[in-house]
């Protein structure tokens, strides 16, 4: 029996997984054979739908997981994002219907289904429906056909022929089509078409914390091919907007001091929503991307919900970098800490893509009640400025560091970091060699860490520079044979990545995302946290051997290599332009 034999005896057993790979031409196909007296028309008609609603399903099932990493990149290589920023106007009952009629744009469509979460049921109801018309019109095309080219399966091959005669010029058409959609879709200039981006934070410049420093990066570095514009605090009670030196657009909001954090600032809720709603419909932005969870932004994700607007959550938020201020013992800090994550799980559970800067950042996210997939993306690092052979000659004169071991942290100096640990374990490397300790930033912890320093008898060795400009941080971090991190609330830690994409070692505490970055006796070395004397021996270890220090460096700046900035930036785009398409809400519900 040969091939065309085969096919012709069981028609039915293998149209299904053509229908699935090329629609139009395998239905089209599928009436010849009818045509042909090869098969019947029913039978093939009801597979045909089957199949249709079975393979559109799947694309629906790729938008509804959007918060998984591997589907932004297959969307990306499918080139499909474009097409869904164009087709993200349309009401879903258009966008669905004319895309499995017309069959030219059915991935990004159906995946966008999938996004803006409509109901399952009603989605197969659309498709099921369209696809048995269209099942109709194009058997019935091809069984015109088929009566007129039915002579071509007598001869050899002849099921190949026939499939060609039909096929080819309908999958030839088909993918001119797709070609003429996607040029019209994405416009001749290099890359995809601007977008108008609007970043929320409760904390930002002049902010310092590794959460501005992030919103602050990410927006300049998309000022690049976007129109960008960022809600923050203001740095007095008045509202006003403005644009930085950078092209960013801002949106400063009214906002208080925080009572004992100099230079930090809130915004009171009280005409918050008022004033996010305000901003929204001036702005009209494509996607709006929040930093997290604290008045201003659940402002703008509320706001922004009303609207039908994509929303895109980042956390960079740990309980315990705020509770143990609060006087309310352990007790009251366990209730406190199952508090917050529920109130951030509240906000969070808004936006349409949560994500968090590392793994361990994601997983205690979902962990503590935040609703999942949330994507670890790197909070990224800018490799150019960041370098093994960054200056420091100037730096070191400038604050008269001695030309040896220097023992480096870089950051808040409050309690949540444990620079005191540092502070003692460094009174315990000055008995066995002549090092130096460099205190980079400010914070309310300064003036005990000065004391504590005092009563150890290495104030003389500690350098405290207080808060020095980012654009000498590099040399700063130049100036170091070590860097080191005590602290055990961090979600990823900017400025470890700093040191390694400058390439020195770090010595970090074995706790929340710092083992993802120092990697034991590879970039640097772990060791419980809080414990001084183990602090001080891989700190000795490390300084004794200046040969394996550099070994240690070299790879962790090859590990920040893995966490460049462009790569973030790209990452986000990528989100950015996964935006559901939605039902335009209606006037009544925006404006409740």
């Amino acid at each position: 029996m040969d091939l065309t034999q085969a096919v012709l005896e069981h028609p039915y057993l293998v149209l299904g997984p053509f229908v699935l790979i090329e629609g139009p031409a395998a239905t089209i196909t599928a009436g010849t054979l009818v045509g042909a007296g090869a098969a019947a028309f029913w039978p093939i008609w009801v597979i045909v739908v089957l199949a249709e609603v079975v393979g559109d399903s799947l694309l629906y099932l790729v938008g509804r997981s959007a918060r998984r990493p591997w589907v932004a990149s297959l969307l990306s290589r499918l080139k499909a994002t474009a097409l869904i920023d164009r087709l993200a106007g349309m009401s879903l009952p258009r966008l669905v219907i004319t895309a499995k009629l017309v069959d030219v744009f059915a991935l990004p469509a159906f995946v966008s289904a999938g996004l803006a979460g409509l109901p399952y049921r009603r989605f197969a109801a659309w498709v099921g429906a369209t696809a048995a018309v269209r099942g109709l019109v194009l058997i019935g095309l091809g069984a015109l056909l088929g009566s007129q080219l039915s002579g071509l399966l007598a001869l050899p091959g002849g099921i190949f022929l026939l499939t060609a005669a039909v096929a080819v010029p309908v999958a030839i058409f088909h993918l001119v089509m797709k070609r003429y959609h996607q040029r019209k879709a994405i416009p001749p200039t290099k890359g995809s078409r601007p977008m108008r981006i609007l970043i929320g934070a409760d904390t930002y410049a002049p902010h310092v914390n590794g959460a501005s420093y992030f919103a602050q990066r990410l927006a300049v570095a998309l000022t690049a091919r976007h129109e960008v514009h960022v809600v923050a605090p203001s740095t007095d009670t008045r509202t006003h907007p403005g644009t930085s030196s950078d092209g960013v657009v801002e949106h400063r909001v009214r906002s208080l001091p925080v009572p004992g954090h100099s230079g930090f600032r809130f915004c009171p809720p009280l005409g918050l929503r008022a004033a996010a709603r305000r901003i929204l419909d001036e702005v009209e932005p494509d996607v709006v991307h929040v930093q997290s969870h604290f008045p201003l932004c659940r402002a703008l994700v509320d706001a922004a919900h009303e609207r039908g607007l994509f929303v895109v959550a980042t956390n960079h938020f740990m309980p315990e970098n705020l509770i143990h201020y609060l006087p309310i013992g352990n007790a009251g800090r366990t209730r406190a800490h199952e508090w917050a994550w529920r109130d951030a799980a509240r906000v969070f559970a808004k936006a349409d893509i949560v994500t968090a800067p590392t793994p361990y950042a994601a997983t205690l996210a979902v962990v503590s009640g935040v609703s999942g997939p949330v994507l670890p993306i790197s909070c990224g690092i800018d490799l150019a400025r960041f370098r093994e052979q960054a200056p420091a000659a100037e730096f070191r004169w400038a604050y008269s560091l001695a030309h040896k071991p220097t023992i480096t942290y870089v950051g808040r100096l409050d309690a949540e970091k444990n620079v005191d640990v540092v502070m003692r374990a460094f009174a315990l490397v000055r008995r066995s060699l002549d090092a130096q300790l460099l205190l980079v930033g400010i914070g309310a912890e300064d003036r005990t860490l000065r004391s504590l320093a005092g009563e150890l008898g290495v104030a003389e060795h500690v350098t405290f520079t207080g808060f020095i400009p980012d654009e000498d941080l590099p040399s700063a971090y130049a100036a170091s044979a070590v860097f080191v991190n005590a602290g055990t609330a961090e979600l990823q830690s900017l400025v470890t990545l700093e040191a390694m994409a400058s390439g020195r070692p770090v010595i970090g505490a074995d706790a929340a995302a710092l083992p993802h970055l120092v990697r034991d006796e590879e970039t640097g070395y772990l060791f419980p946290p809080g414990d001084v004397v183990a602090l001080a021996e891989r700190l000795l270890t490390v300084l004794c051997d200046p040969k394996h220090a550099d070994e240690l460096g070299h790879r962790a700046r090859a590990v920040a290599e893995q966490h460049d900035q462009t790569r973030t930036v790209s990452e986000f785009e990528q989100l950015y332009r996964i935006r559901p398409a939605r039902e335009a809400p209606a006037p009544a519900e925006v404006a409740a």
